[in-house]
């Protein structure tokens, strides 16, 4: 019996996250000290087919191609992740048009497989996907402390120099338009 409330209260929980449209514009963050001026060398890799390395130069040559690009955390866990992606998505030509950079940062999630297929299931191919799951783009950011967990969703809109710009936890009825939006 206690499964089956289980069971029923996450079908809620998914089916509610789907549909819900919050009210209220995203919510910018202060951003980390360690992120005021540029952002610190990293070194991850691209989650495709070939598993490129990506570090802060790759990032530099999307931004400089671009008048915003945005590093948007995820979890294939993270149901407003989820939400968030999707929109983002159906917005790609809106985005493409005001020259809006996408990178999709997949946390701490080690196997491959299930980041391309959610990513595949939410229609957002088109877009760059790394893998972050030494948390070289979290901890070394200065987003969380040393083994904290990351409060997701979670983005860094960056310029062409790559200078941090603001943040964004909480996606509100203003996303995506506010990636590109003065």
């Amino acid at each position: 019996m206690i499964r089956l409330a289980f069971v029923v209260l996450l079908m809620v929980s998914f089916s509610w996250a789907e549909n819900f449209t919050p009210d209220q514009e995203s919510r910018r963050m202060s951003l980390p000290a360690t992120l005021s001026d540029s952002l610190p060398w990293f070194a991850v890799r691209e989650i495709s087919e070939n598993s490129l390395p990506f570090t802060r130069s790759h990032l530099a040559k999307i931004a400089r191609k671009s008048e915003r690009t945005a590093l948007v955390y995820f979890a294939t866990w993270c149901i407003p992740c989820r939400v968030g992606v999707r929109r983002l998505a159906e917005n790609f030509e809106e985005l493409q048009k005001n020259k809006v950079s996408v990178v999709l940062v997949n946390i701490g999630e080690q196997d491959e497989n299930l980041v391309m297929n959610w990513v595949e299931k939410n229609h957002a191919t088109k877009f760059m996907v790394i893998g972050d799951p030494f948390k070289r783009l979290t901890e070394g950011f200065g987003l969380v402390k040393e083994n904290e967990k990351i409060s997701l969703p979670r983005t860094i809109v960056l310029d062409k120099k790559i200078k941090p710009l603001f943040m964004l936890g909480e996606e509100g009825r203003d996303w995506p338009q506010v990636l590109w939006s003065k």
